[in-house]
């Protein structure tokens, strides 16, 4: 085999190369494995580069996949972060709506921003949350600072008005509401002043407020009496704030007359009177307008929610029992 190399003017000399039997062998071989290299190529190339392209796609979309996850996750948290400062705002607002239940203040001067009616914190939304919530602050403070004025002007009032639960147990459940009703004795349609709280015999009955007891004992069993079902007795007075009652009692354990304060122990849970269970029988008079009257005791309350959602102060103040009812003993 020759090869001639001619040059590019015609002055210049033809060289030529020649193999022999042994060079055409290589020339065939080192021909033979360019040409295999490229089928190999024309063959792989595509494929490997389809690999790396599903590949690609794959970690594209387990990446996307992940950034979904947490996107998702971060705004579960989110969410569940915005409800629960809703809710504590919502709690707090509550609060402050009873302490000016309590204390008296007028509806005219309360922040309506606190009333759940306005439906001002209802929404569910991060950002809806987030923009009620600082207009809802707002009426935070300017109810904090009412409250603070009213108490300036009487530094006793706080210790005085009925505030918590008056058990001190763990394991309380009302039974019976303050409300209408049909009375589970007379079968008669009544209006129940008070509230039921079943409690373990024994548990002790403390003073929610402090005050002074003003009767001790059986109330005097007359035709109609509601109040001579109630076995034992204690009543105490709370200055303006009003008058409680405590009725099934076991133990008395004060006596009349007595000054007691906040917390203090009056006697145990028991099941005198028409009870068939052990549990207290619970009333709150309140003073409002030169008189008092029996409301809710879920609303003197503060330290346990009993069973009781968020009111207005307009609600609050309806629900003082209409008509003519047997007030407290040694009023």
């Amino acid at each position: 085999m020759e090869f001639q190399l001619h040059p590019a003017s015609s002055r210049g000399t033809v060289r030529s190369i020649q193999w022999g039997r042994r060079g055409e062998l290589w020339a065939a071989a080192v021909a033979g494995v360019a040409a295999a290299m490229a089928v190999s190529l024309w063959i792989t190339v595509p494929v490997l580069a389809a690999r790396s392209l599903r590949a690609i796609r794959a970690r594209a979309q387990s990446d996307t996949r992940s950034d979904l996850v947490t996107a998702r996750r971060e705004w579960r948290d989110l969410e569940a972060r915005a409800g629960a400062v809703r809710d504590r705002a919502l709690d707090a607002g509550d609060r402050l709506s009873r302490i000016a239940f309590l204390y008296g203040v007028p509806v005219a001067s309360w922040p309506r921003g606190l009333n759940p009616e306005t439906g001002l914190l209802s929404g569910d939304a991060p950002a809806a949350i987030g923009s009620a919530g600082e207009r809802y602050l707002a009426n935070l403070e300017r109810g904090r600072d009412l409250l603070e004025a009213v108490e300036a002007k009487d530094g006793g009032l706080a210790i005085r008005t009925p505030s918590r639960l008056p058990l001190r147990s763990e394991l309380v459940e009302p039974s019976a509401y303050f409300g209408p009703r049909v009375s589970p004795w007379t079968r008669a349609e009544e209006f129940f002043p008070g509230i039921e709280l079943a409690a373990p015999a024994g548990s002790e009955v403390i003073a929610p407020a402090e005050g002074v007891v003003i009767f001790v004992g059986h109330s005097p069993a007359r035709p109609n009496s509601r109040l001579s079902r109630l076995g034992n007795l204690v009543v105490l007075r709370h200055g303006a704030a009003g008058v409680t009652l405590y009725g099934h009692l076991k133990l008395i354990e004060v006596r009349k007359g007595e000054r007691v304060r906040r917390g203090q122990r009056l006697g145990t849970v028991g099941s005198t009177g028409w009870a068939v269970s052990p549990g207290l029988h619970y009333e709150y008079w309140r003073g409002a307008e030169g008189r008092l009257a029996p409301t809710d005791p879920q609303f003197a309350i503060l330290d346990r929610r009993i069973g009781r959602r968020e009111a207005s102060l307009e609600k609050m103040l309806a629900t003082s029992a209409a008509g003519p009812l047997e007030p407290p003993p040694g009023l």
